[in-house]
């Protein structure tokens, strides 16, 4: 129904209310209910309804002429208030119908053909505006009227591309005023420029420049924006300063002076001129956000923070600011600022997924559990995040299960295993990959056989991955069922011979069983031959010297290995235990308490504080 349909909505109540100066609210009322306004569906319909509220207006509106001033004065009062509104509501196409029927009944009126014309203008009515507009600069005695009025009209030529019409109206409101309505100057000269008329553009600018003290800055300014739109950045950058130096705190010659800085990759002097403006002018919320946009961008987070806080205390309702202000919070470690803001945005978008999940991931980081599954709990299963929820919040059941079984209570794992059964029927991705977070603590508490059971039941499920036959085969491994973890790996060499990964394994397999070191080393120097830069490899070599004894070579490979990933236990540890085998054992130490900082389950913890009690139980009068 677009334009039409609001108005007839509003404009419907005007003239039946109209309809009679005598009539009572109460018969108004009547008479409002009994149209069906709701029936209008369709354009057509719209334009139809329009055009019998025109003629209804058309008509109380002669009746209250033919009755006489004081029911014109009636008519003129109701239907300025509703015109009013109407364009206070935005809606201004109805207030324009409406204030054409108050001019029909008070046609010399000049405030109201001055409100009449400028619905017309907010209206797109620019043929009718430009008639009201005549009227007024030709009837109007109030000379600032008549000044803004003939501005109006000079621009609404321009839209009705009456270019010679324009560029004259302009010419001689610059001629009269002397460059004091600056918007005539800039909007003569862009005339000008669009026509390609740029000599004539810039010396209207300098007319009115050297006329006026007062919008000096602003004249200088837009010389700078002429020179900037045709790419000759040296001259706009003279003409910028000049500007500046004329009104230090002229925030459009700062803002383009920067971002021309910006441009030139001169981040440095683009903060610093943004800086000492703020100083000077701390709520200029545009400069301010480019201040902060650039910092942002800068990685200096530290330093944006209290600049992107008075940003929202200027426009506290502007969710983006919220959102990058918890972001930052997050960064610089104010998990609970962070977490305030968040909580705030939700509050307006009760239903962000986004919102919901990165909350929700903050008390994950502050070990809050319960809040954080509340929140992770909260996204819709039609969202894409929907997948990563649910697997948060098993991981942090997991966690739960782990300490409550640690201090002999069940609830935890009932809770846990409960929810991954549930969940688990969403989708094949969910099963999958919730199955082998189950797995992965039933392995940590040593329930290997129950571990592998799991992994099976989903074995044939969309989404097992190659990953997950490995994860498998170390499985059967730990109950030494080597042929089944081996026939898992050799499934994927007979898809691809060259497959790295599955050479080390079945090389570091044959070496920890210590069967066969030569075809152990045959493997695993092919993997590194394939993958040099991959540190579990690499280990791999490292620990096939450890085990003949060359313990040389295996700190050699170890260390380039540890190096890749410092952050592996398995690795970490193996090193501690070529330094002890070298009779080091200050750097055996170091390297058992930094694998004991990496321990992520009970299993891995208790086997390197093995190691450090074999350790400290040795004589250490060979430590050096």
């Amino acid at each position: 129904m677009n334009r039409f349909t609001p108005l007839f909505v509003m404009t419907l109540a005007f003239a039946v209310s109209c309809s009679s100066v005598q009539k009572s609210p109460e018969a108004i009322k009547q008479k409002l209910s009994e149209k069906r306004v709701e029936e209008i569906d369709s354009y057509q319909a719209a334009l139809k309804a329009k055009a019998n509220v025109e003629s209804r207006l058309g008509s109380v509106t002669d009746e209250a002429i033919a009755a006489g001033p004081e029911a014109m004065r009636y008519l003129s009062t109701d239907l300025f208030f509703k015109a009013n509104d109407a364009s206070l509501k935005g809606d201004s196409y109805s207030a324009s119908i409406i204030f054409k029927y108050i001019v029909k009944l008070n046609p010399n009126d000049i405030y109201i053909r001055k409100k009449y014309a400028v619905e017309l203008i907010k209206s797109n009515q620019l043929v009718k505006a430009k008639d009201e507009l005549v009227f007024l600069v030709s009837n109007s005695k109030d000379k600032d009227l008549k000044e803004k009025a003939n501005l109006l009209l000079a621009g609404v030529y321009s839209a009705l591309k009456n270019k010679s019409k324009s560029i004259k109206l302009y010419k001689a409101i610059v001629d009269q005023t002397k460059g004091e309505i600056p918007e005539a100057c800039i909007f003569l000269s862009k005339a000008y420029v669009a026509e390609n008329k740029y000599k004539r553009a810039f010396s209207v600018l300098d007319f009115c420049r050297k006329s006026s003290v007062k919008n000096r800055a602003s004249f200088t300014y837009f010389k700078a924006k002429l020179d900037f739109d045709r790419n000759r950045m040296k001259s706009a950058i003279q003409n910028l300063r000049l500007s500046l130096r004329e009104d230090k705190d002229h925030y459009q010659s700062i803002l383009l002076l920067g971002h021309i800085y910006e441009l030139k990759s001169q981040n440095e002097k683009a903060l610093k001129l943004y800086e000492r403006f703020i100083k000077r002018k701390p709520n200029s919320y545009s400069v301010l956000s480019k201040y902060v946009n650039l910092l942002f961008s800068e990685g200096k987070y530290e330093g944006v923070i209290p600049h992107l806080e008075r940003l929202l205390a200027i426009d506290e309702d502007n969710l983006n600011l919220k959102v990058r202000l918890g972001v930052l919070y997050t960064e610089v470690g104010k998990i609970d600022e962070a977490k305030s803001i968040f909580r705030e945005i939700l509050k307006v978008v009760p239903d962000s997924d986004k919102v919901l999940y990165y909350l929700a991931s903050l008390y994950q980081q502050t070990a809050e559990n319960e809040s954080a599954i509340e929140y992770y709990s909260k996204i819709s299963d039609t969202s894409a995040l929907y997948h990563e929820s649910n697997i948060q919040i098993a991981q942090i059941l997991n966690v739960i299960a782990q300490n409550d079984r640690d201090s002999n209570i069940k609830k935890g794992e009932d809770r846990f295993i409960s929810f991954i059964n549930k969940k688990s029927q969403k989708s094949d991705g969910l099963n999958v990959e919730l199955s082998v977070i189950l797995a992965g603590y039933q392995e940590s508490n040593k329930d290997f056989r129950q571990a592998i059971q799991t992994m099976e039941s989903v074995k044939d499920v969309q989404g097992f991955s190659e990953g997950h036959d490995y994860y498998l085969a170390a499985l059967y491994e730990r109950v030494k069922e080597y042929g089944k973890a081996e026939a898992i790996v050799r499934k994927m060499l007979e898809r691809n011979p060259e497959n790295p990964h599955a050479l080390n394994f079945i090389g570091y397999s044959i070496l920890e069983r210590g069967n066969d070191f030569d075809k152990a080393y045959e493997y695993i120097s092919k993997a590194v031959k394939l993958k040099p830069n991959d540190g579990y490899i690499r280990d791999s070599l490292g620990w096939y010297y450890y085990k003949k004894g060359d313990f040389k070579n295996a700190f050699k490979e170890t260390y380039k290995a540890w190096k890749l990933v410092q952050d592996d236990v398995v690795i970490t540890k193996h090193l501690a235990l070529i330094y002890k085998a070298m009779n080091n054992y200050d750097k055996a130490k170091e390297y058992y308490v930094e694998a004991l900082k990496n321990c992520k389950v009970e299993s891995e913890r208790e086997e390197v504080l093995r190691g450090l009690e074999d350790l400290e139980s040795l004589r250490l009068p060979a430590s050096r």
